[in-house]
């Protein structure tokens, strides 16, 4: 009896911990889309509405097929599954992720496209469009995945990562197209907003499910810290790009930001990411002095 209280203990605090967890990836995931919403509101600014809510779509649909295919590459490794029927979960599941993603980007890549000016970036984020849902057609139909080679699946992913990154680029270009330096800044910004917004996803989808159904699932969780160990160089680059960026905008002062509209809304993209680093910090936090309680 006493055994079994503890098991129903234990059972019960993880419970509390995931819920906890849950509600605090989605405000993570609720800020970085509310956000980027205000970046692009910035980067277009001047736009009909209609159009920067359309931009904001191609970022985010752009953003999340890049940072997951960069956490699914970098991150994901079923032989560190003990269970087999978690691994094929998370790979179906990622999937129908995969899925979305691919085909979002690319609706939402061609309705923007139908706005741009043609150009360099025009081309890279268009390239991107069409290249993306072929390589994710040779992967479902083409029996890359599954049946096919590790390798081979492996190659295809990469080429469809390398697809997105270039739309990316073009898409940076698009809301930039002045100079090669504030492209690479502008680039930066985005590809680090990209890092985090896949990853937020991929903590949401993947991660938080299956830790709820199947507790065993040590293998993701080492996963999920490696991402959480990711983070600081991502927000460090968000921060120090988009500083270089509000300087090209506003002088850095507090009766700029307070004197203006562009001031005011990038006061909340500030306060947001002061938010979703202080939410980061608490989790490392918690997680090494977790680690110090095991060892």
């Amino acid at each position: 009896m006493a055994d079994r209280g503890i098991q129903l203990g234990e059972t019960a605090a993880l419970g509390d911990v995931l819920s906890l967890d849950r509600i605090q990836s989605r405000i993570v995931l609720g800020l970085l889309l509310g956000g980027s919403f205000a970046g692009v509101w910035l980067a277009h600014w001047g736009s009909p509405p209609l159009s920067r809510v359309l931009w904001w779509a191609v970022v985010i649909a752009n953003g999340t097929l890049v940072g997951g295919l960069y956490w699914r590459v970098v991150l994901f490794d079923a032989s560190r599954f003990d269970d087999t029927n978690t691994a094929r979960w998370v790979q179906n599941r990622w999937r129908r992720l995969e899925t979305v993603s691919v085909w979002s980007f690319a609706l939402c890549a061609a309705a923007g496209l139908s706005l741009a000016p043609s150009g360099i970036g025009t081309a890279a984020l268009g390239a991107g469009a069409v290249v993306s849902p072929v390589l994710w057609v040779g992967i479902r139909r083409g029996g890359v995945d599954g049946a096919g080679s590790a390798r081979r699946t492996a190659y295809v992913r990469a080429a469809l990562l390398t697809s997105t990154l270039v739309a990316l680029g073009g898409f940076a270009w698009l809301e930039t197209g002045t100079s090669i330096v504030d492209w690479a800044v502008r680039f930066g910004h985005v590809g680090s907003f990209a890092l985090w917004i896949g990853g937020a996803l991929w903590h949401n989808s993947l991660i938080i499910p299956v830790l709820r159904s199947s507790v065993a699932a040590d293998a993701l969780k080492q996963q999920a810290d490696r991402f959480r160990r990711h983070l600081p160089a991502v927000i460090l680059l968000f921060f120090v790009t988009g500083t270089y960026q509000t300087m090209g905008v506003i002088d850095l002062s507090l009766a700029a930001f307070l004197g203006s509209a562009v001031g005011r809304l990038i006061g909340v993209k500030l306060l947001v990411l002061l938010v979703l680093t202080g939410l980061v910090l608490a989790n490392l936090v918690q997680a090494a002095s977790t680690r110090r309680g095991r060892s």
